[in-house]
């Protein structure tokens, strides 16, 4: 059990890392800063012994006490910083929390017969590193003697200031808190009241645009030794772009890991006819260092100058898995989606974003290689197409 010293004070903000629907929101589990630090301002009186001690729960505490000479006054901020968010580029933050565990010591002494006491209470608590002073979400409540967790803010709190991911990742942003303690006298004895802060936390939380789907009449990842080969073919256009190779080991944090050029119209080298018979180019890429446990998640990304950036569906692998090269067209779907593969399953399933099943079929006698899932009654927006144990996301237009 840990033991407390003087001051406690929890922050927590919330960001959302994953790129969510159209209206969706995401917030990210309560981080602690790397950095506390007692900074001093206009009016401040007590500095806070040992600020690190609010970094983490069960080390040290941050304490701060009044004096003798002064036993009313307000406490410097307490100044949680750099707690490592990565918010992607392009989400909207709506809402951050911060969360400060403390208790009071020191509220009351006996003089005599008479019991004198003394009051802890929230001075000011507001975000640093901010392009405009924030809000300031002090609480009026007097402390008591007990452990308690505070949240401030919220989900949809931005606390009155503009908050981009740029700023939020930021190793400046973060919270400053500070208490005021209100002692008193009695026959010379003086009650010196103090704030006791365990730990701060921070949770951002943010929405994400829908992405913009790219038109592919093939793509698949496909497990060959060690390795993990992608294969995907694309219309040829007039804009000439690459396809961007983005992996992730969770789904929701992606890192740029390849580019493969993306040919235009005139420089795509004798290109093969698609299934609507237009042109479209055959591209690969193999990926030597898969993760080696858990699965593997891929997408592409194509960009072309001067136009807004377009995603492929997921493809998801295990470390283990010997994936077939399945098939799934087209996409964006419309009426129909159509599933072809090499090798027979025995089962597939379509799914939409809350998990909910709309249509499951199960193949007896070793299987099938083709087959059709009907979804001309589908409002638009984004599916997972499960074969036996590999899951496709896939798009649906707007009819």
């Amino acid at each position: 059990m840990k033991q407390f010293q003087r001051a406690f004070v929890c922050l927590s903000i919330t960001f959302c890392l994953c790129r969510p629907p159209v209206g969706a929101q995401t917030t990210t589990p309560n981080l602690n800063p790397s950095t506390v630090t007692s900074v001093a301002y206009t009016g401040s009186n007590f500095a806070w012994t040992n600020p690190g001690g609010a970094a983490a729960a069960g080390g040290g505490t941050a304490n701060s006490t009044s004096l003798v000479a002064l036993n009313s006054g307000n406490t410097e901020y307490l100044q949680a910083t750099d707690f490592g968010f990565a918010i992607p580029a392009g989400a909207t933050v709506t809402g951050v929390t911060g969360n400060v565990t403390r208790r009071a010591s020191g509220l009351s002494m006996l003089v005599g017969i008479t019991t004198i006491t003394g009051t802890v209470q929230d001075h000011s608590v507001v975000l640093t590193g901010v392009p405009i002073a924030s809000v300031d979400q002090a609480s009026p409540t007097n402390w008591t003697g007990a452990t308690t967790t505070i949240a401030y803010g919220g989900t949809s709190d931005t606390w009155g200031t503009p908050l981009t991911p740029t700023i939020v990742n930021s190793s400046t942003f973060g919270m400053s808190f500070a208490a005021t303690f209100t002692g008193s006298s009695f026959l010379g004895v003086s009650l010196l009241p103090g704030a006791d802060v365990d730990v701060m936390s921070v949770a951002v939380t943010y929405t994400m645009a829908a992405l913009l789907p790219v038109s592919l009449e093939h793509w698949s990842v496909m497990r060959q030794g060690t390795a993990n080969v992608l294969n995907w073919s694309s219309p040829v256009t007039d804009a000439e772009g690459e396809f961007i190779i983005e992996r992730s080991s969770n789904g929701h944090e992606w890192v740029d890991m390849a580019t493969v050029a993306a040919p235009n119209a005139a420089s795509a080298a004798m290109p093969d006819a698609g299934s609507a018979g237009a042109p479209v180019y055959q591209s690969s890429y193999t990926d030597n260092m898969p993760f080696a446990s858990g699965p593997t998640y891929y997408r592409l990304r194509r960009h072309s100058a001067g136009e807004a950036d377009r995603w492929s569906s997921v493809q998801t692998i295990s470390a283990r898995q010997l994936r077939p090269a399945v098939t799934l067209y087209p996409n964006p779907f419309t009426d129909i989606i159509n599933i072809t593969s090499p090798h027979p399953f025995t089962r597939c399933s379509l799914t939409d974003l809350h998990g909910q099943t709309l249509f499951v079929k199960e193949y007896a006698d070793g299987g099938v290689s083709n087959a059709t899932i009907p979804a001309s009654g589908l409002p638009a927006g984004t599916y997972f197409v499960q074969v036996d144990d590999a899951t496709w996301q896939l798009i649906k237009n707007a009819p």
